[in-house]
């Protein structure tokens, strides 16, 4: 296991002992360039030195992290699999798992420093340019979750489901995932609300797993206009899934 800027909890879970991998010192740095591009602000503007002094007090004290643990599947049916104990249910899920023996829940963050420092913006233009920063320090934070997976567990080609992508699999489904992961409150901070929303907003969870399939919840999902969206809508694709 590479060591590196991650540490290893072991907790009494209903009397198994669980691995949770902790990536809580991630080195990263937040690129000015893209963010005068993305909000279309000029270099050496009133707008774009505020935006780079905010850039350096967000890398100053910003802790992207990451938790995740590598789960087996215990059980499956038709519409649910059962992950280190706890029942998912979600039939594309299990279509998506029928091969597969070993999962990877996680969830990654931008971090409660960022959050709490994002508070403090009264002025809804710096409110919004603070919301870009937080973001790339989420896409840190996956792609650092995606380099120490790689390097320790060698999976191979994966793909993601995430609760609430898909009406298939509920965003009510967060509660079952936190409970695999032992309450990531309790290691990085990520809570959720009375909604299942994850607090900082700017988080992202899901089950990784190995596939020889491109899968993209985008690929099932109808609605148009989404700002997030990965890849269009592909009926084919949806097809092979019985929707």
């Amino acid at each position: 296991m590479t060591a590196q800027n991650c540490r290893i909890e072991f907790n009494e879970n209903g009397g198994w002992i669980v691995g949770l991998i902790v990536l809580d010192n991630i080195p990263w740095k937040v690129d000015v360039n893209r963010l005068l591009e993305r909000f279309r602000l000029q270099p050496g503007s009133q707008d774009a030195m505020r935006v780079e002094e905010l850039a350096r007090e967000a890398q100053e004290i910003g802790r992207p992290k990451v938790l995740y643990k590598e789960a087996h599947i215990d059980d499956r049916g038709e519409d649910y699999v059962v992950v280190d104990g706890i029942k998912l249910t979600s039939r594309i899920l299990s279509i998506n798992l029928e091969h597969v023996h070993r999962v990877f829940p996680y969830v990654a963050t931008c971090g409660t420093e960022l959050e709490e420092w994002s508070k403090a913006m009264d002025d809804i233009l710096e409110s919004y340019w603070v919301e870009g920063i937080k973001e790339m320090a989420l896409a840190e934070a996956s792609m650092a979750f995606d380099k120490h997976l790689e390097e320790n567990f060698r999976p191979g080609k994966t793909s993601s489901m995430n609760p609430g992508s898909l009406e298939d699999w509920p965003i009510t489904q967060q509660t079952q995932l936190f409970r695999i992961l032992d309450d990531p409150k309790r290691y990085i901070g990520v809570e959720l609300t009375d909604s299942y929303l994850m607090v900082p907003m700017k988080s992202v969870s899901g089950i990784r797993f190995a596939t020889q399939v491109d899968y993209v919840n985008c690929k099932l999902c109808t609605r148009e206009n989404c700002p997030n969206r990965r890849a269009p809508y592909d009926p084919e694709f949806a097809k092979s899934y019985g929707k």
